[in-house]
Parts: C-alpha cells; structure tokens; sequence
C-alpha cells in the first residue's frame, strides 16, 4: 500500500511536469502504481487507506500458520510459503495470488518484528601470486544497438595478468567455439608476448568435457592445445568465484567499462576501439585494489612470461581422449555420428578419434586398428557413413565381396556384375554375395563360369538366383560327361532332374497356335 510520504512524491512530479513514464523510473515505482494514484485527490487517496486499514485480507486466515514458519525460517521466502500452503492444504491454487501475498508477507514481518536473515558468504583476501605465474581467463557477452538501429549481440574473451593485472579483451560476434576460443588465446599470448606458467578457467564446455572428480577431460581440441603450448590448468569449482576474482571484474569492466552505450559497426572496428581502449585506459590507470598502473607493472612482468610456439590449426585430436562406441555402432564428435563397423561395440568400448585433412580416422584404444575413415562433417545432427540400406563396407563384407569377384575371375565384367546385383539388392546383398561364391567355388569350371556371366550381363539377368540358373541352363547346352558331372554337384538341384533333357517342340506347333488365336479373336 502506497504511504502519503509517496502519494506526495507522485503529485509533486506530476505538477513539476514529468508524464507518468518519467516519475515511475525517477520513484523507482511500477508504472500502474503512478497510473493509479495520478489523478486522485487527497480525499479520495485518504479514504482508500482508511478502507485497505480496516479490509480483511484474504491471506488472514493463514496468518498463524505464516508467523510459524517465519519464526522457525526467518530467512523463507513469501514464494516457498504461498507453496507450502498450497501443499498443507491440499489445494491446486489459493483466493489470491502469489504476487498480493508477498506484500503481505512483508506486512507480517513488520507487525511481529521478524526480520530476513541474509546469508554471509565468507571470502579471504588471496595474495598476488609471483610474476609470469597466473593468468585468469573468463568470457561476457553484451547486447549492443548497431549503426542501423537493430540490436547485436557480442562476445568477449578477457585474459589478466593475475600479478600485474594487465589486460587483454577480444570480442567476436559469434558464440565461442573451442577454435575461436583457441584463437584468442594465441591473440592474448600475441598481445602479452608469451603465456603464464598457469591459467585459471570457470568450467565451460568449449574447454572441458567433465571434471571427472579432478581427473579433468577436456574437450579433444582443447587437449590438443594444452599438449602442444604445454600450460598448465587451474578449473574453478562451480561456485567458486573467489578463485576467479580478477577475472571477472575485468570482463564486467569490458562490458560497462567500454562496450556498453556503444554503436556496433563490424567487429573488426569493436576489436580496433577495444585495444584502443586497453591502451589509454584499462591498463593505464591505477587499480584501485594494487594502487598501481597495471601497464607499468606488467613491463616488468612480462620478462617472466614463457615464449609460446606457433599453433598449427590442422593439429590432429589428441588419441588420449577416449570416445565411448554407443549401442547402434556410432561415435558421437561434436554432435554428430560416426558409423563404425557392426559389431564394434561392445560394454565399456571406447575408440580414439583422429581428425586430419578433414577426415576423421576412428581407431582401436589398444591395438591402433583403423575401425572407420569418415569425411568430416561440419554441421550438426548428422549421421555420417553408409545407410544401413547401402553397402557395409564392414571389413568381413569387405573380404566377401573380394573372394567372390575372384572365383569370377576378378575381371571388370565380374566387377560390374558385382555392382548390379548391389544395386538391385541392396539390403541382401550379402546373401547373394554368399550363393554366387558357394557355387562357383563348387563348380570350379571358369569357362561355364565366365559364359554365365556373360549371359546374365548381356540379358540384365543381375541376382544370384538368376546365376545360379543361367548356370544350369548352359550346362544343359553341353552334353559332355564331364560338365554332367559337374553340374551335378550343384546344390539345391533334387536327383530326379539331374539327368533330365527338356523335350524340343517343332515349330509348327507354335505356329498352328497362332492361327487358332487369330481366328477365334
């Protein structure tokens, strides 16, 4: 309930001639609060206080209960109350609402002296660790309006010289990825003209994986980094900012300090007015915690700083970072999915992934057995290798498909014919890769062979069954003992046709048919 003391307020800004919009951000007030009081008079304002005095509330009843609570929780919030009594009643909702009870709760606390208990958290001043020793990295991110009146939002990437204090801001007009996020390391190692023996970091994705109870995995590309530049890790618990203290006060200096009120033109022109900004400002005046210029300090820290060598952007994953093989034969990298053969997996199997020359090479943990070769994808949700519909080139399917197209004499006929039959029977072409090879192998004639394969080219005759009988129809042809005998051996052909020869019909039966046709049509 507004008091006269804010009554007063209101009126007199509205006779100083601010609108309504102006005197709810001067008062600190919601707009629909000046809106109510704007017009009334005093009299009427005056009888209004007098009725909400005497009104019952509609949270009364619940007042005994709300003293309870308080008195044994004073640090409970009006929201956790309107909740439990919700749950002691038994009730989906209450005759007033969870905003108006708040109010009230703040009325209880003054009737019966209950004040909120406010929770202290403890903090203990940390000393300056020595020169060339720490470094403290954090990322912001800030909403800017651009030069054609929209609104953009920015990153940045802050790195400080835990001694020195000295600074280094980057921002980008993307989110961090863990190679843009590498790459403003190597534009902070530039700008310092070399690196700390170590780095503090907040947990972040772009960096780590999981904290593994201290046995940290960080993201492949990441641990890639760290190997190469040769760092070492300082990750900050979750809540936990002491440890990162100096950080975080330089990127919110970023973003009030120099970002915010500003017009975004590219970020190139950003970055120009940041370093612009370190230059004349950040890092030349005095910190009010050191009572020194952090330029000056670091000129003498920076003889302390370890050189850093040059990154190569192609260096591959590193192998120690083991990917776990999931139950449908994939490997997830980077949201997407990576077929390995079937029958890969396995409980608790795990592979390393190498990815150079934009290729990702899946491998064996112990034995360094290439599993899988896969072009690397760069968008998200995909999943990358031969449908199940298409050819597995599993290495046994592999080893069949070779073996057949050699007992059909490996030529490019027997290859094409190969192709067919995949084509034309995708999902069972194991199956026929398996009855041409039983049969041939059986057979063993490469002249029969090669003429039925011949055959079944020149009359799109592309199955194994078709094969099969392409074989027993030309053997048919040749009435040689020898080729008898070997086409008996021919499975799934039962003994009483074995030696059967098919009756020839003359012609002119045919052709006695077709007149009757003729003439009865």
């Amino acid at each position: 309930m507004t008091n006269w003391k804010m009554y007063g307020q209101i009126q007199e800004h509205k006779r100083n001639g601010f609108n309504k919009s102006q005197t709810a951000r001067l008062l600190g007030k919601d707009y629909k609060t000046v809106l109510k009081y704007w017009n009334m008079t005093p009299d009427e304002f005056a009888a209004e206080r007098e009725n909400a005095e005497t009104r019952i509330k509609k949270a009364e009843p619940y007042e005994d209960y709300v003293v309870e609570c308080l008195r044994k929780y004073p640090d409970m919030s009006s929201a956790q109350l309107y909740d439990w009594i919700l749950e002691k009643h038994k009730v989906i909702e209450l005759p007033f609402k969870e905003r108006s009870f708040r109010s009230y709760v703040t009325s209880i606390r003054d009737k019966y002296d209950i004040k909120k208990t406010a929770k202290l958290r403890q903090y203990e001043a940390v000393e300056d660790p020595p020169m060339g020793e720490q470094a403290q990295v954090d990322m912001g991110e800030i909403i800017l309006e651009t030069d054609t009146g929209r609104h953009k939002k920015v990153y940045c990437f802050a790195m400080v010289m835990s001694h020195s204090r000295h600074k280094f801001v980057y921002w980008v007009d993307k989110p961090f990825t863990t190679n843009s996020f590498i790459n403003a390391h190597n534009k902070s190692f530039k700008f310092f003209g070399g690196r700390t023996r170590e780095i503090v970091y907040d947990q972040d994705t772009v960096l780590a994986v999981s904290e593994n109870s201290g046995d940290i995995i960080y993201t492949e590309r990441f641990q890639a980094y760290i190997d190469a530049i040769k760092f070492r890790i300082y990750l900050c618990r979750g809540n936990d900012p002491e440890s990162k203290g100096r950080i975080e006060a330089v990127v919110k200096y970023a973003k009030y300090g120099f970002a915010e009120h500003r017009i975004f033109h590219d970020i190139e022109t950003l970055n120009d007015d940041c370093l612009a900004w370190l230059k004349r400002t950040a890092n030349a005046k005095q910190h009010e915690t050191t009572k020194k210029i952090p330029a000056e300090v670091f000129a003498l820290e920076q003889q302390y700083l370890i050189p850093v060598p040059e990154w190569d952007s192609k260096y591959p994953v590193n192998s120690n970072v083991p990917y776990p093989v999931r139950k449908d034969n994939i490997v997830l990298y980077k949201s997407n999915r990576y077929r390995v053969p079937k029958g890969t997996y396995e409980p608790k199997k795990t592979v390393f992934l190498i990815v150079e020359n934009e290729t990702v090479t899946i491998t064996d943990t112990e034995t360094g057995e290439i599993y899988a070769k896969h072009p690397l994808c760069h968008d998200k949700g995909r999943l990358v290798g031969h449908r199940r519909s298409e050819r597995d080139y599993s290495r046994r399917q592999e080893q069949l498909e070779k073996d057949t197209l050699g007992v059909l004499g490996g030529s490019d006929t027997a290859e094409q014919f190969l192709n067919k039959i995949h084509k034309a029977k995708p999902r069972y072409y194991r199956d026929q890769l398996g009855v041409i090879k039983n049969i041939c192998f059986e057979l063993n004639d490469d002249l029969l062979i090669q003429n039925a394969l011949n055959y079944c080219m020149e009359r799109g005759l592309y199955s194994a069954g078709d094969f099969k009988s392409t074989l027993i129809y030309l053997n048919e042809l040749d009435n040689t003992s020898e080729r008898t005998s070997k086409i008996d051996k021919l499975p799934g052909l039962p003994e009483k046709y074995r030696n059967i020869t098919p009756k020839i019909r003359d012609l002119s039966v045919y052709e006695d048919a077709m007149k009757g046709s003729i003439s009865n049509g």
